[in-house]
């Protein structure tokens, strides 16, 4: 993921990175009109730099990333959600409650109406829950140290088979002020996990609805946000149906750090695109059956379909062992976009055309 930064950047910044991009990815950025900044190791840098992180955790100091305390201390704050319990309270409709240990666990889950959701206090993209919903269930329980990382975690009621649109709005947020820069629509499996987001085109018609709601959540963050905080924030939200009416969950969790939402933000505007199209992410998985030639497979796609695709992250490290998840950028017209979602997804995890070399 710490390769998605140099989509945005120019060619005279920096990007930290644990290992290199390959020369092909770093050529297919150029080719597609980006200006990458210089891939640099962790511990070559010397100089004084102006930092951007994921999340504002470090400073630097003697070319090295140190762990500012306080700085921690807020991050984990702001982006908990057992925090976050507090900041979305009065404006949720979904029942939710903090489980402090696995005995108030057992207790809850006896006298809960399910299906509930169980949350890690820190996770990312949607991969860090449990659902519960039938008794049968309960086998799932030895997976919360593993799969929540322990206690204290979140229960809320699951909504997901009658959810329906799911949504991200983007802030920038300094001295307690959010700032709102748009809003994009995420890709949910039925587990609740993510698969990516999309800008652009003809409104959905829903931000009449959940707008208001969320601009309400914000108004009364004034005196929960550290005034230090200065950075970006995703929140996000969905719609579902109950009792015969659409019901607005305005905030399901915040992310004070970059997004996969505000990536592709960024890239949308570096790229210039018109309004009128569409830009999307989606996270592939590389598949179980069969291999990738990537290259190969992106040009058949982009002709195939006629749209724009890059490659924002690499399939495999420098030694060719493939990673889990890719990163595509696409951009098509409104009238194109489901056929390009789904030749793009049933293609890349069919991974029928063999293995690259």
């Amino acid at each position: 993921m710490e390769k998605l930064f140099f989509p945005i950047t120019n060619e005279e910044d920096y990007v930290l990175v644990e290992e290199l991009p390959s020369d092909e990815l770093y050529s297919h950025w150029k080719e597609k009109g980006f200006t990458p900044g210089i891939p640099t190791l962790v511990g070559s840098l010397l100089q004084d730099v102006t930092l951007v992180e994921w999340g504002r955790r470090h400073f630097w100091e003697d070319g090295e990333l140190v762990i500012d305390p306080i700085q921690l201390e807020m991050v984990r704050y702001l982006n908990s959600k057992v925090t976050q319990l507090d900041f979305r309270k009065n404006h949720s409709p979904l029942p939710a409650k903090l489980i402090s240990s696995e005995e108030h666990l057992f207790a809850d889950l006896e006298e809960a109406k399910l299906p509930v959701v169980l949350k890690s206090e820190f996770g990312l993209a949607g991969r860090n829950h449990i659902i519960f919903k039938t008794p049968s269930d309960s086998w799932k329980l030895s997976q919360v140290n593993k799969r929540l990382f322990g206690y204290p975690i979140v229960c809320e009621e699951w909504v997901g088979d009658s959810r329906f649109f799911d949504f991200s709005t983007l802030w920038d947020v300094k001295e307690s002020e959010f700032f709102y820069l748009t809003a994009t629509n995420m890709w949910i499996d039925h587990d609740g996990g993510f698969r990516g987001i999309h800008i652009g085109g003809n409104h959905s018609g829903y931000e009449a609805l959940f707008l208001p709601k969320v601009y309400d959540l914000v108004k009364d963050l004034k005196n929960l946000i550290p005034s230090e905080y200065t950075g970006p924030c995703a929140i996000d939200g969905f719609l579902y149906r109950g009792a015969g009416i659409t019901v607005v969950q305005p905030v399901s969790e915040f992310n004070f750090r970059y997004s996969i939402g505000r990536i592709l933000w960024e890239v949308r505007k570096k790229r210039n695109v018109k309004s009128e199209m569409i830009s999307g992410l989606l996270v592939l998985p590389y598949p179980k059956q069969g291999k990738l030639k990537e290259w190969e497979l992106l040009r058949k796609l982009e002709t195939d379909l006629n749209c724009d695709l890059v490659l924002l992250t690499p399939v495999r490290d420098l030694t060719g062992k493939a990673y889990q998840n890719a990163v595509l950028y696409f951009e098509t017209t409104v009238e194109n976009e489901s056929t390009v979602v789904e030749s793009i997804w049933s293609t890349w995890t069919e991974g029928s055309l063999g293995e690259s070399v």
